[in-house]
């Protein structure tokens, strides 16, 4: 039988079987961590690879444009075509400048910020505000209404009856103050719905621009508009849905074209560009990304309601120097008129 001998152990000899336990441990876990970073270097070299391919932020982009103009009165984002930083979990995230024309120049008047995730109930569209009418910080879907142009509807579609007041807010006093120098913009509602381009013919007299016209989309019909003010005499729509001069946009999304201001010409493309890109998003986007991700509610009856009984507008947003401003009091039909912001003259170059 042969013997053993057993080798004798040391505090030497155990050190050494630790260091070398702990260069193998080491060695496998930066291997791991090596292979790890290899691997999220491909994934994020292939996801860059393929969003810059593809550009998925466009089109949401060029969504959030047309959903910010149809419901925020005379503001407008200004989108330099620059991409959306892509996080590591898909996250597209994006901003641009907010304006608002006053006189024939464009003010800023914020930002918004855009965090498109994967799932569009965890998506945000928020809105900064910092003009000195409109100080405030909120998402789109949650705006504080007070803070923006609210119009009366002329009647309540659920009677029939008139409901427009005559309150003008103090507005024609003010602009009697105000110096010829100056220009600003102004929101009224009609105590009648007007066909938008009969609405364009009537102030074309006055050299103001038409910016924005609040839209009846079938609000008490199709569905109950939230929130809104209820009085003896008026019916407030703190959420209009509006007309502007419109947005288009390519194929691939890679190109806008901005309409102009609302004319007795351009009116009716501007109707038919609204439709459109309704249409486009209903066909294209689930309900979730319409109403959690851009904020636009009931677009499905809006839409439907627009399609079978045309465009009505109950009011506008106007702008141009105060003194062609002061003539509209003498519009028979307008009533509750907003003074918004105002700025030094700049309607004229010769000036």
């Amino acid at each position: 039988m042969e013997d053993f001998k057993m080798t004798e152990w040391s505090q030497e000899k155990e050190k050494k079987i630790l260091q070398k336990y702990r260069f193998t441990l080491t060695s496998r876990i930066l291997r791991i961590l090596l292979l790890c970073a290899v691997i999220y270097g491909l994934y994020i070299l292939s996801v860059s690879i393929i969003f810059e391919k593809t550009r998925p932020d466009r089109k949401h982009i060029y969504n959030s444009l047309i959903a910010l103009e149809w419901q925020q009165p005379n503001i407008k984002g200004q989108y330099s075509g620059s991409s959306a930083e892509l996080t590591p979990l898909l996250t597209q995230k994006f901003s641009y400048p907010l304006v608002k024309q006053v006189g024939k120049e464009n003010v800023m008047v914020g930002e918004v910020s855009l965090d498109k995730k994967i799932f569009n109930t965890s998506s945000s569209m928020k809105m900064n505000l910092t003009s000195k009418s409109s100080s405030s910080s909120s998402s789109l879907k949650l705006t504080n209404e007070f803070d923006k142009f609210s119009f009366n509807l002329p009647e309540d579609p659920r009677t029939g009856k008139s409901t427009s007041s005559q309150i003008n807010n103090g507005v024609w006093k003010t602009l009697e103050k105000l110096p010829e120098g100056t220009v600003a913009e102004l929101a009224f509602s009609t105590t009648t719905f007007m066909k938008p381009k009969m609405l364009t013919k009537m102030l074309e007299p006055y050299d103001v621009e038409v910016v924005w016209m609040p839209i009846y989309t079938g609000e008490f019909k199709s569905f109950d508009p939230f929130p809104t003010g209820e009085g003896s005499v008026n019916l407030t729509i703190y959420d209009s849905f509006g007309l502007t001069g419109g947005l288009k946009v390519s194929d691939d999304f890679s190109k806008i074209w901005v309409g102009q201001n609302l004319t007795q010409v351009s009116v009716i493309d501007s109707q038919r560009l609204m439709l459109e890109n309704m249409e486009q998003l209903l066909d294209n986007e689930k309900k979730s990304y319409i109403e959690d991700f851009l904020g636009l509610s009931h677009l499905q009856e809006r839409h439907d309601y627009l399609k079978k009984n045309g465009f009505q507008a109950y009011g506008a947003v106007v702008t141009g120097p105060t003194k062609n401003l002061l003539m509209l009091k003498d519009i028979e039909g307008i009533s509750n008129q907003k003074l918004g912001d105002i700025e030094l003259w700049n309607w004229y170059n010769d000036w």
